[in-house]
């Protein structure tokens, strides 16, 4: 076997391994695409559930401060006509305090 047949056999040999190694990284990049591409849709999915759970919850307390507002407005308006008299000195007692801790940060 000539020299020249031996160096074109070893050029084909490296030029097999380098095509078998190309397509091996090939497969592997593919892969971890794959996976990476999977994980992030488990992401966004939780994300979105997360998101939705949080919204509902929001809503449900902000509905919950609704209420709890429109029963102390009841409360105080079904006071204030049962005992209008005692209502009034509450008041004025309510605004001598705020006046006077006002006075008392000047």
């Amino acid at each position: 076997m000539s020299v020249t047949s031996q160096v074109t056999n070893k050029v084909h040999e490296a030029q097999d391994a380098i095509s078998k190694a190309s397509a091996n990284a090939a497969a592997r990049a593919a892969a971890i695409a794959e996976d990476v591409n999977a994980r992030v849709d488990e992401t966004m999915d939780k994300a979105g559930a997360a998101l939705t759970t949080v919204s509902e919850q929001s809503r449900q307390a902000a509905e919950k401060a609704k209420s709890a507002g429109e029963d102390a407005k009841t409360t105080v308006e079904d006071v204030v006509r049962q005992q209008p008299i005692a209502a009034l000195l509450l008041a004025v007692a309510g605004g001598f305090l705020v006046g006077a801790m006002w006075k008392g940060r000047s």
